[in-house]
């Protein structure tokens, strides 16, 4: 058993009031704290070395369950620590959009929604011309290979060019306009027929917005005070805070059977060197939990670590001074 309270030097991170800091806004739903903000995960990321675990399905791949998306769900202890560092705040989302929804005015809803409908005809039109430029490829190819034949007509009518078919609409659209009575009903009439006619009988398409933190043009209103702060257990938080704090990247060690996974750097690049497990300072620990853990670390290529709060009152913010020690158990002598 080695003691690694004086071993583990990593460069410590700074966690001083900094004024460059941005306000993080993390989303409590359903008891998860939740980060929408493609910036605040890199920020979070680089700056914090918190990697946390995307949960979000793609669009195009709702069943996948390997590469995930937004948003990224934090562990309790580091939702706590962003609070504590005054980085982030915690919004209870249901009661943030219900509230922002409530307050929106008439001109607001209407400016919403020629937003949406602008966004939804750019994502058209980028649609139709991607798919033009890919048949366009394809008989070029074609063409190239001497795969293609040209299939000679199937009526003998003469084909309509774009000018004359759009001229042919507008003079019927004028026609059916001039029909109704009221005047507003004209301008419904019009405005649905140009509609349809820019939809060309396909389905629209909606945008969905990769932040959950405006409606529209109109951003949340942030809680002065941070609200639902997780309380993880004081040990637990500790020993986390204090690893975290020495540049170690901390992720969630279920699958590991431990409460965390400490990684020396960044996990895409390093593999975890310990699986940690926070006790009490007067916690009894069985002789089985023993030999399991050091076996189970030394199985997976790693140490497993014991890191307790040790009982010292000392009043200055430092890694030194949480009152935190480190133990690793590593198997050797067989194989």
């Amino acid at each position: 058993m080695i003691e690694h309270s004086s071993a583990l030097t990593r460069n410590r991170l700074d966690m001083g009031d900094d004024a460059s800091k941005p306000c993080i806004c993390i989303n409590h739903v359903a008891g998860r704290y939740l980060v929408y903000d493609v910036n605040d995960i890199a920020y979070l990321r680089i700056s914090w070395h918190m990697c946390g675990t995307l949960f979000g399905t793609l669009p195009q791949a709702q069943q996948q369950n390997i590469f995930l998306g937004l948003p990224l769900e934090l562990m309790r202890e580091e939702a706590r620590l962003l609070v504590d560092q005054r980085v982030a705040t915690i919004v209870e989302d249901s009661l943030a959009h219900r509230d922002a929804v409530k307050a929106l005015s008439e001109t607001d809803r209407a400016d919403i929604l020629s937003l949406k409908t602008q966004e939804q005809d750019k994502l058209m039109l980028a649609n139709r011309e991607e798919s033009m430029k890919r048949k366009e490829a394809a008989i070029e190819n074609a063409k190239a290979s001497g795969k293609w034949k040209t299939k000679p007509a199937r009526s003998s009518e003469p084909s309509i060019d774009k000018s004359k078919e759009t001229l042919l609409f507008e003079s019927t659209l004028d026609a059916i306009v001039d029909g109704v009575g009221d005047e507003g009903g004209r301008e419904e009439l019009a405005s649905t027929a140009q509609r349809t006619s820019a939809d060309d009988g396909s389905q629209r398409q909606y945008v969905i917005p990769m932040a959950s933190s405006a409606i529209g043009l109109h951003s949340l209103r942030l809680p002065r005070e941070a609200e639902n702060i997780p309380s993880p257990p004081d040990a637990r938080y500790q020993v986390y805070k204090y690893l975290q704090s020495l540049g170690y990247f901390m992720s969630p060690g279920l699958r590991f059977g431990c409460q965390f996974v400490a990684y020396p750097g960044d996990p895409l690049r390093f593999h975890s060197h310990f699986l940690v497990k926070s006790l009490q300072w007067d916690e009894e620990l069985s002789i089985l939990d023993l030999v399991g853990g050091g076996r189970l670390g030394t199985g997976v290529k790693k140490a497993w670590m014991m890191a307790g709060l040790e009982q010292r009152d000392i009043e200055a913010d430092t890694p030194e001074s949480h009152g935190v020690r480190t133990f690793c158990v590593e198997w050797a002598g067989f194989g």
